[in-house]
């Protein structure tokens, strides 16, 4: 508690700060909730949005297998080198059959375990919350059921939207972007096209890849509470920036955290040898094809959880 309340004082916003999110890089999510409790200080906890990311931010894969790495990999494979025999799927509707088998199957933890304690710190101040995650509305089962199995509770304390639907649904129209908050130029900006659709329930908007800016502006505008400071946490750096440009294209204050705790897992699985993972996928195969002999090859058939077109065509990273 001395060091939240010494983080207070050292890094309450300044006037300058007001006007613009600060861009921090860090591995320990303690720094985060230090920043959440500095503007929790100075504007009032219930006008405090905290919005994080889940991959390799809230839960990470307990083993390489189905990890955002290995996701991140296997797209590349297949838009670089369709033919490589270590590909699980012929097609990006085929890995996230696969992905989906995964999630199922796998578990979850916290990149560092005491992650669920500070979130649950920094609700106690009354902050409003959004997980904003790339994963579409067809892994929300699994997702819902890694959350609470390691100690997250959003629903409390979740961001109010009531202009959201609820179900599956689009999250703008193309023609009328301005309609649910993104100014025409924004969304050119962005390079915002067709909507994929999305989810939103228990505390977690599921966007199917699509720019988290534009998502996060979109939740923002659909909200009746009155936020005056945001703060951001990713493990993707891509993400950071496009929450950092939308929260200095609406003048909101805040920060936002590149958060590095997995790059060293990332890199070690990206530069080292995947003939493990390849292997388990092969035994994991080989199971399931045995047990169920006339189902159709896993990672071969069609995702059928949502609408063909709210899949990802390229690899937006978890």
């Amino acid at each position: 508690m001395f060091r939240l309340l010494l983080a207070a004082v050292l890094w309450a916003p300044t006037a300058a700060s007001l006007y613009a999110a600060d861009y921090c890089e860090t591995n320990d999510f303690a720094d985060v909730i230090q920043r959440v409790d500095a503007y929790a200080q100075q504007q009032g906890g219930d006008r405090v949005l905290l919005v994080a990311d889940i991959d390799n931010t809230l839960l990470a894969m307990d083993q390489d297998l189905g990890s955002d790495a290995w996701f991140e990999w296997q797209s590349f494979l297949l838009a670089n080198e369709p033919g490589s025999d270590k590909l699980v799927a012929d097609d990006f509707d085929g890995l996230l059959e696969a992905q989906g088998l995964l999630f199922t199957l796998g578990h979850m933890h916290p990149p560092q375990p005491e992650i669920p304690a500070l979130v649950k710190q920094a609700q106690g101040l009354g902050v409003k919350t959004l997980l904003l995650t790339s994963r579409g509305p067809e892994f929300r089962p699994q997702t819902e059921r890694e959350l609470t199995r390691n100690g997250y509770a959003f629903g409390p304390t979740v961001l109010p939207m009531p202009g959201m639907p609820t179900g599956v649904f689009y999250p703008y129209d193309a023609q009328r972007p301005e309609s649910v908050g993104l100014p025409r130029a924004y969304a050119e900006a962005c390079g915002l096209g067709d909507p994929r659709p999305v989810s939103f329930g228990s505390g977690v908007l599921m966007t199917s890849g699509q720019h988290k800016g534009a998502m996060l502006r979109i939740a923002l505008h659909q909200s009746d509470a009155d936020i005056a400071a945001v703060v951001y946490v990713d493990d993707h750096g891509r993400h950071v920036s496009r929450i950092d440009d939308a929260l200095e294209d609406l003048g909101m204050p805040g920060a936002v955290f590149h958060y590095q705790r997995e790059d060293t897992n990332v890199d070690r699985f990206k530069y080292g040898d995947k003939a493990p993972v390849t292997e388990a996928w092969r035994r994991l195969s080989k199971a399931i094809e045995a047990a169920f002999p006339q189902a159709a090859p896993v990672g071969g058939g069609a995702v059928e959880a949502v609408p063909a077109e709210a899949r990802r065509p390229v690899a937006a990273g978890h």
